[in-house]
């Protein structure tokens, strides 16, 4: 008996692959980046472009020397390619999330800060996800979600690529320090404009700048201050701030334990520096998967449960994901 009409046209069993490879070069324009990405050669990748590009009767991807970009066919094509990867990922998600321990590895782009909290606290999360590893990936300066092939950015900064989704997850508290010998030496400010005579460690990782801003009483303060000192590392800032080099606005979370081992101590406590917001930056598709929905829950609770940090879940009063 002859197949129904709907079997006979059933594409080929490896074209989902194929779509999924060319989505990736569509993402990563580049089919060496799109080859290290799934740990096999260049001449792979190109082989199953040129073989869906068969499949098809169509050229999908314009192909030169220096780069690739996408025909009008290409462009046209990777709208539904992309909805048919969404479609089978939420499907498989329906069926298989609630029974299957999510495995794999998640590539996480952090600020510097964030990463050195984080991993101290990553025994618990590698405990509750035995299937899932983590490949770390620190700097104070921004993530290229989709060029470095990261699966979940956290970034004080908002994303400003298009093909990406960005959430607000929550804010970080800072505060402003320094160390003992230096308030020995050059006394603690009163005011945030007393801040024009000290010397001022200038932190200048992309999104901050010299202009610091405290509130009190509802009332906001702005002051542009000034340092010899200016460096892109939040670890450097506070190294610098220990060694008595000057007065740093740092997120708390990387100053408590200087503090509390008299380090380093606390300026202006009644006047508040205004928080920093933090954003959570996504691949643009509308499926989660398991092993990167684990570490979103996880960096919420901890967002939660930390007094200087704040989720925009925890905001409501309620736990809920970060993303829907």
């Amino acid at each position: 008996m002859a197949n129904p009409p709907e079997f006979e046209q059933r594409p080929p069993m490896d074209q989902l692959s194929l779509i999924n490879t060319f989505i990736r070069v569509a993402e990563r324009g580049s089919f060496s980046a799109v080859a290290r990405d799934f740990n096999t050669s260049q001449p792979v990748i190109s082989r199953q472009i040129a073989a869906l590009e068969d499949q098809l009767g169509v050229r999908l991807i314009q192909r030169t020397t220096r780069r690739l970009s996408l025909t009008e066919d290409g462009q046209i094509y990777l709208e539904h390619a992309k909805a048919v990867a969404d479609a089978v990922d939420a499907a498989t998600a329906s069926v298989g999330s609630a029974r299957k321990t999510p495995t794999g590895q998640v590539r996480l782009g952090v600020p510097t800060a964030v990463g050195l909290y984080l991993a101290a606290r990553l025994p618990e999360f590698f405990a509750r996800n035995p299937e899932i590893s983590l490949d770390l990936k620190m700097r104070d300066g921004a993530f290229d979600l989709i060029e470095e092939g990261l699966d979940l950015v956290i970034s004080v900064v908002e994303a400003t690529q298009a093909s990406v989704i960005t959430r607000v997850v929550g804010t970080a508290a800072s505060v402003l320090v320094a160390s003992p010998a230096y308030v020995a030496a050059r006394g603690a400010p009163d005011t945030p404009q007393d801040l024009l005579r000290h010397e001022c460690i200038v932190y200048t990782r992309p999104g901050a700048d010299r202009e610091w801003r405290f509130a009190r009483d509802g009332i906001e303060e702005t002051v542009s201050v000034q340092g010899r000192f200016h460096v892109d590392s939040s670890e450097a800032v506070r190294r610098a701030a220990r060694a008595g080099l000057g007065v740093a606005l740092l997120p708390r979370l990387t100053t408590i334990d200087d503090v509390v081992a008299g380090r380093l101590v606390t300026l202006l406590d009644t006047f508040v520096p205004m928080n920093v917001k933090i954003h959570a930056i996504l691949p643009s598709r509308r499926y989660i998967p398991a092993r990167t929905r684990a570490i979103l829950d996880f960096l919420q609770e901890e967002l939660e449960k930390t007094p200087f940090l704040q989720s925009t879940a925890g905001m409501a009063g309620v736990h809920a994901p970060i993303f829907d």
